[in-house]
This record gives structure tokens, sequence and C-alpha cells, in this order.
């Protein structure tokens, strides 16, 4: 008779583990010392990190840069459409005045935000055309619309050519030093305003407040940064446009 083998005990399967928490890193110790930096390592490190900013630094400055002459021509031409539509709105006279070299209102009032702040572009709702507070003046209770500045970016040009003016600008055949091609209504003295009349249309304005013809409201605003230069055209009947100096061709693109 053959003998009778026991079965051979079932061994339990372990219970599969469980790390909970931080699992720690494994890693080799070098020379028998725990991982760690050199300073020849550390050194080399920021050398690279140096490498890398002196490349990158200049671009990011110039997008910057970029960004916040953008910002300046946009904020011009909303100053000019927004002065435009309010006046077909309400009916009311809109002066748009700009800080250029330091100018205020006909009366030389500062443009300023309500807190006192200087401001290079203001819109003021001057009323009704021939009503006692329409005097092309900042009053106190007079609706007023202001326009951040921006780091950087200042009147006139930079990069293009003072004989290089804008296309589409046809009141002067250079650019103005102090960036604005507007004038009063006798066309020869330079002015830093334009009245929006009640249907829409530009009129130059003079330091009485005396509303020009129909065709005289056009002109430009030139603004520059260290590397570009922007200008903002309002044509006689309204329209706007804005123009990038572009250095490579050395012609204004829009």
């Amino acid at each position: 008779m053959r003998e009778r083998r026991s079965p051979a005990p079932r061994c339990a399967l372990a219970a599969p583990s469980r790390t909970v928490g931080i699992v720690p890193f494994v890693g080799t110790a070098r020379n028998g010392r725990n991982a760690g930096f050199t300073l020849i390592e550390i050194m080399m490190a920021v050398a690279i990190i140096g490498i890398i900013s002196a490349l990158t630094l200049p671009n990011v400055s110039r997008y910057l840069e970029n960004g916040r002459g953008k910002a300046a021509a946009k904020s011009v031409a909303d100053a000019f459409n927004f002065a435009r539509a309010q006046a077909i709105r309400t009916g009311n006279n809109h002066v748009v005045f700009f800080a250029v070299s330091g100018a205020g209102d006909v009366a030389g009032n500062a443009l300023t935000a309500a807190d006192g702040r200087p401001m290079p572009i203001l819109v003021l709702n001057d009323g009704r055309p021939g009503s006692a507070d329409q005097n092309c003046e900042i009053d106190a209770g007079e609706e007023t619309v202001v326009f951040e500045p921006q780091e950087g970016v200042g009147w006139g040009h930079n990069s293009a050519p003072a004989s290089e003016e804008a296309p589409d600008d046809d009141a002067v055949t250079s650019i103005p030093a102090a960036g604005s091609s507007f004038f009063e209504p006798d066309g020869t003295t330079q002015a830093t305003w334009v009245m929006f009349r009640p249907d829409g249309v530009p009129v130059a304005i003079d330091s009485s407040c005396t509303a020009g013809r129909l065709g005289t409201g056009g002109g430009t605003i030139y603004l520059w940064t260290d590397n570009r230069d922007y200008a903002v055209t309002l044509a006689p009947l309204g329209g706007v446009r804005v123009h990038v100096w572009n250095s490579g061709t050395g012609a204004w693109t829009s």
C-alpha cells in the first residue's frame, strides 16, 4: 500500500503593502556621502541662469513696452470714439483735451482725475450748444471721463523721422515736435483739443471756445516709446485710424 501523504501546507498570501504619506526618494550616494550639489555645480547653474536672463529680459522688456505703447494709442482712439458717440447720444458738445506739453483746457485748467491725479486725456461733456456753461472749460459739476497714463510713453516721435507724418495726416507736412497736429479754426495756431458737435462731426475750437467750420476738426496725436512710434489720426468727419511706425520698412503701417 502506498503511504498517503499529507498535502503540503498552503502558504497564506501576504497582504499587499501600502505606503501612506510621503514616499522617500532613494538615491545613490556619491563617494560614500549623501547626494548633494558641489560648489562647482551651483556656480554652473547660476551662470546658466544668468545667460538665460540676459537673453530673455530684453525681449520681455520690449514686449511690455510695446504693450504700453499700444494701450496709450488705444486710449487716444477710444477718447475720440467715445466723445463722438456721446455727442450724438446726448446732443451735447463733447471736447477731447490732451495734456500735450502739460496743456489743459482752453482756460489752462489741468486735466485731472477726481482724486487730483494728472491725466493725459480728458473728455468733457460741455453741455448743449449755446448754453450758459458751454464754454470749453472744465466747470464744477460737469461730467468728465479720463484715460490713464502709460509708463514710458510720451507725446511726439522718436523712431519716425520728423519728415514722415502719418499717411492720412493732411494737417501738416512734418510731425510736430509737441505731438499734436490739431489746429484752432484759424488753421495756424496749434491746439491740444478738438470738439465733437451733436451730429458727431469734429471741429476745431480756439481758446474762446469759438468753433470752426465743417472739416476743421481733423488731426493726429503722435506718441513715442523707446523702440516704436504711434500715430492716431482723426479724420475731418470723425473716423479714427491708428498707425505704427515700422523701422524695418521705414514707413507707417495701420
